[in-house]
């Protein structure tokens, strides 16, 4: 069994050859080294299957290539201390997480590999992938300040593509500029500066890029909401819920990008970030309906006007849901 890594005909750049086999014993041994341990099986005649695996990076980022020649089963354990982005090249492979998602992912098309998921990979035959690999602290660095926690924070990943056609392109363009630094002769492998900012670059793009999901999660004590964003963002709130607040608002006093602050709500809270706003609104409705009580110049109409509701219909469902009897019983007491 050859175990020492050799240049191969298919490794580009400074990436270096580690695996080019028909051996599958030899092909788990090494990559299981390379990821995690893991299984690997062929389904289709033994003798077709063929491996090549190769690496290359600067401090921070690895990006690798991975090809199996026949049909074949990969289920590693999770990958503990790092995620993977990986991209088809060309073939497809299924992606299982069980008990949570499957995807088929073909050609150009990308997921992402949280360190904490149990996955499958099921490899069409000749399927062909490159990954970008970053440790686990820097992506959950970055999900700590794109969700504004202070500290890491576990992050995990859904096995979706990119959230939007502009995520895919901005992540295109960032996955280009790191291949091109290892494939080439860039300075970020010289340069310990440059390594550190485009990996601290990559690993907050992949927050834009990729859904990012943190059930599980304790990060706040009980009655205490820890989110710097989603505290702001409930200050502006309560103190201008008179006014034609937008998302967009909400998300600027909370310094973080809109769907991030939806995100945080959603953990934290329970609910979007125009949700609680129209909580606030209700609860100052109800104030101002019980101070009228005995006024004839306060009317239901007046006060849902004066708290964002236009809709006079839709404000009396949402009270009467809320509060278990119509704001006209409320104003009349």
């Amino acid at each position: 069994m050859t175990t020492e890594p050799r240049v191969g005909p298919e490794s580009p750049g400074n990436m270096r050859t580690l695996v080019l086999s028909n051996d599958l014993d030899e092909t788990r041994e090494i990559i299981s080294s390379a990821y995690s341990p893991y299984e690997l099986s062929v389904l289709g005649d033994p003798k077709d299957f063929s491996a090549w695996y190769a690496e290359g990076g600067f401090p921070g980022i690895t990006v690798s290539g991975l090809q199996y020649g026949a049909e074949t089963l990969v289920a590693p354990q999770p990958l503990d201390s790092y995620l993977l982005v990986c991209q088809l090249v060309r073939g497809s492979v299924r992606v299982m997480s069980p008990g949570r998602e499957e995807r088929v992912v073909g050609p150009g098309q990308t997921y992402v590999l949280d360190p904490y998921r149990e996955f499958r990979v099921h490899w069409a035959p000749g399927a062909r992938m490159t990954t970008v690999r970053l440790d686990r602290e820097t992506v959950e660095r970055a999900a700590a300040e794109a969700l504004g926690v202070e500290g890491p924070l576990r992050a995990r990943f859904q096995l979706g593509g990119p959230v939007s056609a502009g995520a895919a392109r901005t992540w295109a363009g960032i996955s280009a500029a790191v291949h091109r630094e290892v494939l080439g002769e860039g300075i970020a492998r010289t340069s310990p500066l440059v390594a550190s900012h485009l990996t601290q670059t990559t690993a907050a793009l992949l927050m834009e890029t990729y859904r990012l999901v943190t059930d599980g999660v304790d990060a706040q004590r009980p009655g205490v909401v820890a989110h710097a964003a989603v505290r702001r963002a409930m200050a502006l709130a309560e103190e201008r819920a008179d006014q034609p607040l937008t998302l967009a608002d909400l998300a600027l006093a909370g310094r973080v990008s809109p769907r991030a602050l939806q995100e945080a709500f959603r953990r934290h809270l329970g609910t979007t970030p125009l949700g609680y706003l129209r909580e606030v609104r209700l609860g100052r409705a109800r104030l101002d309906l019980l101070a009228g009580r005995g006024r004839p110049d306060v009317t239901v109409a007046a006060v849902a006007c004066r708290w964002g509701f236009g809709n006079l219909g839709r404000f009396a469902a949402l009270y009467q849901q809320k509060y278990g009897e119509p704001p006209s019983r409320t104003l009349r007491g």
